[in-house]
């Protein structure tokens, strides 16, 4: 298959489909190179549509304790 951008979600499960098809390939391979190209489109839609809050790690370490108190 020819990848482009991914644009909608099913593009995306089509994506991750086939990453996880090709995930034990041996490098050096025409297959490595479509997982290598799948991980970068599937991280880039991610980025897009699946933001990940910002953390601080000592309020994060501060709840935390919190909790065990």
């Amino acid at each position: 298959m020819n990848w482009k951008v991914l644009k909608t979600e099913e593009d995306y499960n089509k994506a991750s489909l086939r990453l996880m098809e090709l995930f034990h390939v041996e490098p050096n391979t025409p297959e490595f190179d479509e997982l290598d190209l799948l991980s970068i489109l599937i991280k880039d839609y991610d980025d897009r549509h699946y933001a990940m809050p910002e953390l601080d790690a000592l309020e994060v370490i501060k709840i935390k304790c919190k909790k065990w108190e």
